[in-house]
């Protein structure tokens, strides 16, 4: 049996991922986000978790990287909002056509100009035809539920697509309440370890990314449309 932690909803999120068991993070902290990649951060200087943390130079260095961890069969989360998102824009398209089961901790934050820091859902709704499932909580507890959840979703084979949790900028991502925390055991037993039947190996060598004509395209983005509405069965 857990505990009842008190938390925000990016220390929430932060929270869910230590226990998820990941293998690499790659981050670039932006407001209302930056908590939850401080606190894991914090996670990984304490030596709590054993996962590869990489400090980039920006949002598409990020996904990025997120990509190339998840292409060779590493369990890969990320946290971004606003600007970051669109700047990660170009690569949430590749994250998704290259099937990388990356789970994204988002605190929705309105797009400028004008600058505005604070809560609206333009810049997830600017990325709606990314093929990313997205998941909306309305507190702290879900996005803790959502998180480990997310990673059960993303990695099912039936599946295989990224997945974005988003909560409310400051509305959710500072605000602290109560959150049910499970055991780490129990969300091992949950989620195990990702198996991924085809990654990149350079003893089996496969090619990433190549070029493809309308047919073959169109092939892959209903195989993504396919994908999506297995998610809804899953989730």
């Amino acid at each position: 049996m857990g505990k009842i932690i008190g938390l925000t909803g990016d220390e929430a999120i932060a929270y869910a991922v230590k226990q998820c068991n990941v293998d690499v993070v790659a981050a670039y902290p932006i407001t209302p986000q930056t908590i939850m990649v401080e606190a894991f951060s914090q996670y990984v200087h304490d030596g709590e978790v054993d996962t590869e943390f990489i400090c980039v130079e920006s949002e598409h260095s990020a996904m990025s990287a997120c990509i190339g961890a998840s292409l060779v069969g590493a369990r890969v989360f990320t946290a971004t909002a606003s600007q970051g998102l669109a700047l990660m824009h170009e690569m949430l398209y590749a994250a998704s056509g290259l099937r990388c089961p990356i789970v994204m901790g988002i605190a929705n934050r309105a797009l400028s100009a004008p600058l505005n820091i604070h809560c609206d859902h333009s810049d997830m709704m600017g990325s709606r035809d990314s093929c990313w499932v997205q998941i909306y909580a309305e507190n702290a507890q879900e996005a803790y539920d959502w998180i480990i959840q997310a990673f059960k979703i993303a990695e099912d084979p039936r599946v295989l697509l990224p997945v974005a949790v988003n909560i409310d900028g400051f509305i959710l991502s500072h605000s602290m309440e109560g959150v049910n925390t499970l055991e780490d055991d129990e969300v091992k037993g949950f989620l195990s370890t990702r198996k991924a039947d085809l990654k990149v190996d350079p003893d089996k060598p496969i090619t990433v990314g190549a070029v493809c004509l309308p047919d073959y395209y169109f092939e892959v983005k209903r195989q993504q449309v396919e994908a999506m509405k297995e998610a809804s069965e899953v989730i």
